[in-house]
């Protein structure tokens, strides 16, 4: 498999269902376009934390800055605000990487203007 594209989903003023529309996550990971109205849902079914890296694929003086890990609680849901560039991918999307995906959803929601 390969990195797959997550569906972005639109969040009416009216608030949005977080459970629905979420996918597993990929063995591969996912990725999604960059955009400064977008939010990563992770939802972790499993019994314990999960670890869920979201890639940061720049430099500082030739050194590669460290990717941001991010830990989802036992049975628990985390809604990552938007990304600012320094996330973005040189094809524009944003890439994530999960250490092991049973049990974890994800789902791309999109603010409104």
């Amino acid at each position: 498999m390969a990195r797959t594209d997550l569906t972005v989903r639109p969040m009416p003023r009216i608030g949005v269902a977080l459970g629905v529309g979420l996918v597993a996550a990929n063995v591969d990971g996912h990725a999604f376009d960059h955009t400064d109205r977008r939010m990563l849902l992770i939802k972790n079914s499993n019994g314990a934390p999960a670890t869920v890296t979201v890639q940061i694929p720049a430099t500082v003086e030739g050194q590669d800055v460290e990717d941001l890990p991010v830990t989802i609680p036992a049975n628990d849901s985390v809604l990552l605000p938007p990304f600012s560039a320094v996330y973005r991918q040189e094809n524009g999307k944003v890439y994530i990487d999960y250490a092991a995906p049973a049990g974890l959803t994800v789902g791309v929601l999109e603010q409104p203007v």
